[in-house]
């Protein structure tokens, strides 16, 4: 057994109190018929169907629905595998890295199975033997059965999987059906037509518009199913991509395995979360106004940064600025008493504080290290290590230093990171961002023996996990005390790292209104995380990255950005001030009187929604429902226009727009069926079309459904 894996298993003693949402494996018995043509498997949760010459799969539901069918064609559109280099599953890498030539063995190519040999029950499932037109002789094994949370399970796999580097499936796929979810994605709440590489990525690669930061590698389908994929190895999956009629997906390996959840969308959430974890529900008070003092890396050195968290917290306490914590990220930094203080006065206003820990050590300058941290962890060892065991040491992604990723799969290392979170929480902080978890390359060795190729995905649920049981064993000495943590960097393997956490951030979104990046961004990939367990979204009103690729530095958030971020945050989990990285935090009062007092209006109007939302979440604990739902969940006819992708739901009974482009003064909103009223008041609107509204700078269009007043 290796290191790692023991040591998940010794954690076992709490992981019922630290992990949410997560279904016991189910146990019962296949039942197989064979007749000449073709071999029937009923697992319990559907009937799995195998024409044996050609070799052909289908899937359907207990009623006999049909959800799934193999792909007709060539090895890259059926069940098989790539033999030698597959060029699909390369790692997005920096200019600086290369992997050098790949040396190609005899008979690589794509090859694929071509009819049943035998089949036969074994184990509780139904194992069955696939020629393929792989002339080495090489064969596949299919393996059905009953998965976790009473999904169908395909296990297929590869014989010898000597030189074998991908495995890959495909199925046929109306022009119609609709693909949502596959974790932190942004294109639209429909990901038909998307080229989906699920591999842990930040905005290195090469800028913000490919930062995908929390991946989900499955999906629920507008055909009443669901998919998941198990594992942490890259996976590749082509949603209909083009002119092409099915969907494909290619995991690095010689083996997968494939959960299908028959059902409507509401069944498959629940199912699907059961297995990846839920978000817990927070302390009540990180659910309010936050403010947050981030480092600006062009503007807070020379002690400004010290001065401007004194200014801030002088200004908290003596004006009317509705706020329920404030965060300084450079706390580590910063003399100790006068970190304690700060948090003391907080304190006795009722005001928590938010601090700050990353999954690396560094040398840089962002100011958000511990002196002596760097060289502390790299001389015991605590960090991921070269081919020849050296430290690891790579670019910081902040200017002036060295990093080190912290190997979690290490005991000492472990220990070593518990005691910074009890040194964090023990200055009377409640709350932290536990951020990165993106910088782990494939050549990096691990103390557990894996490699960086198979710990890259894996590495932020470490980070998730190892967090959340130093937070509890803290906990434990101090029972009255909730505390919060966020992640950047997240994964489903198959317990992902929202079974640990509170909530994530959207890593990094850019100062302006691009539709990718920017703030009309935030929707689809709040919702998109929502369906498969992971709806605690919090996003940085005002933006926080200040470099895209065409443009190196972008100006600083405007006044009129500030105002519709913090309204499109009104109604999302939280209200978080965060910006920026190059400039430092632009406040609220940074900007004209005007804005200052919008910005109140909507952090008391998310205020009066913090009731509901928190009764959303703890019912969503249950159904694996979310409390934020795209409108395709009440509205698959609406949410097929574009309006699909810039609003939501928040529980059945309100509905939000916001603005998300520069200078609008109104907006088209698609009221899904039934009656409708803008803020719970006025004229009665019917429903199932789009209207045009007005919407001026100073006011957020919502939507109540008539009858009810959900705030």
């Amino acid at each position: 057994m290796k290191k790692g894996v023991a040591w998940l298993i010794a954690a076992g003693m709490v992981t019922a109190f630290l992990v949410t949402g997560i279904a016991a494996p189910a146990v019962a018995k296949v039942n197989l018929k064979q007749s000449p043509r073709q071999i029937r498997v009923d697992t319990g949760s559907g009937l799995v169907t195998i024409h044996k010459r050609p070799f052909r799969l289908s899937v359907a539901s207990p009623s006999g629905h049909r959800l799934l069918t193999s792909s007709a064609g060539g090895a890259a559109s059926r069940l098989g595998f790539t033999v030698g280099p597959e060029s699909d599953l390369d790692p997005p890498l920096l200019e600086a890295e290369g992997t050098g030539e790949v040396p190609i063995p005899p008979g690589a190519g794509r090859y694929s199975a071509t009819r049943v040999i035998s089949a036969r029950s074994r184990g509780g499932g139904v194992v069955i033997s696939l020629a393929t037109d792989d002339p080495s002789g090489r064969t596949m094994r299919l393996r059905v059965g009953l998965g976790e949370s009473r999904s169908i399970r395909l296990t297929p796999s590869v014989s010898p999987g000597a030189s074998v580097r991908a495995i890959s499936t495909s199925f046929k796929s109306p022009s119609r059906e609709a693909f949502h979810g596959f974790g932190a994605r942004r294109e639209g709440t429909d990901l038909r037509g998307s080229d989906i590489k699920s591999w842990v990525l930040d905005y290195r690669f090469p800028d913000a518009s490919t930062g995908y930061y929390a991946p989900v590698p499955g999906f629920i389908s507008s055909r009443r199913y669901g998919v998941l994929l198990s594992g942490d190895r890259i996976s590749r999956w082509k949603m209909g991509v083009g002119d092409r009629k099915d969907w494909q997906v290619m995991k690095a390996g010689r083996s997968m395995t494939l959960q299908v959840f028959p059902g409507r969308a509401r069944r498959a959430m629940f199912l699907m979360s059961s297995i990846t974890g839920r978000h817990r529900v927070p302390p009540a008070w990180s659910t309010g106004p936050m403010l947050s003092r981030t480092i600006g890396i062009l503007t807070d050195g020379g002690g400004k940064y010290q001065a401007r968290v004194e200014a801030d917290v002088d200004r908290i306490l003596k004006r009317d600025v509705p706020v329920s914590s404030y965060a300084f990220e450079g706390w580590a930094a910063m003399p100790r008493e006068l970190v304690t203080g700060i948090i003391r006065r907080l304190r006795s206003r009722g005001i928590r504080s938010v601090l700050y820990l990353r999954s690396f050590v560094s040398n840089d300058i962002a100011g958000t290290e511990s002196p002596g941290a760097f060289d502390e962890a790299i001389a015991r060892g605590y960090v991921a290590k070269t081919a020849t065991g050296e430290p690891y040491l790579l670019p910081s992604p902040f200017p002036g230093g060295t990093a080190a990723v912290i190997d979690f799969t290490d005991p000492g290392a472990r220990k070593w990171w518990s005691g910074r979170v009890r040194e964090l929480l023990n200055t009377g902080a409640r709350g932290f961002m536990n951020d990165f978890g993106e910088q782990v390359l494939p050549d990096m060795h691990f103390a557990d023996g894996s490699r960086g190729s198979t710990m890259h995905n894996r590495y932020p649920i470490l980070q998730a996990k190892v967090t959340r049981i130093a937070v509890h064993k803290w906990q434990r000495k101090h029972r009255r005390e909730g505390v919060f943590f966020f992640q950047r960097a997240g994964f489903a393997d198959p317990i992902g790292s929202a079974a640990y956490e509170n909530a994530q951030f959207p890593g990094d979104e850019t100062v302006d209104w691009d539709r990718e990046t920017g703030l009309p961004s935030i929707v689809p990939d709040m919702l998109n995380r929502a369906i498969l367990g992971a709806p605690g979204f919090t996003t940085d009103i005002g933006g926080y990255a200040q470099f895209t690729t065409e443009n190196p530095i972008l100006p600083p958030t405007s006044a009129e950005l500030f105002t519709r971020w913090s309204q499109a945050a009104v109604f999302t989990p939280f209200f978080r001030v965060h910006n920026s990285g190059l400039d430092g935090a632009r406040m609220p009062w940074d900007f004209d009187a005007g804005t200052l007092a919008n910005w109140k209006q909507m952090a008391r109007l998310h205020n009066r929604a913090r009731p509901l939302t928190r009764r959303l979440w703890r019912k969503f604990l249950k159904t694996g429902v979310p409390m934020t739902r795209p409108l395709w969940m009440v509205d698959p006819a609406g949410a097929r226009g574009p309006r699909g992708d810039d609003e939501w739901l928040l529980g059945k009974n309100l509905l939000v727009a916001p603005v998300m482009d520069e200078g609008a003064t109104s907006r088209p909103v698609r009221l899904p069926p039934g009656c409708w009223k803008r803020s719970g008041v006025g004229q009665r609107r019917k429903g199932a079309r789009t209207i045009v509204v007005a919407a001026p700078i100073t006011e957020l269009p919502w939507f109540t459904r008539c009858g009810t007043d959900p705030l």
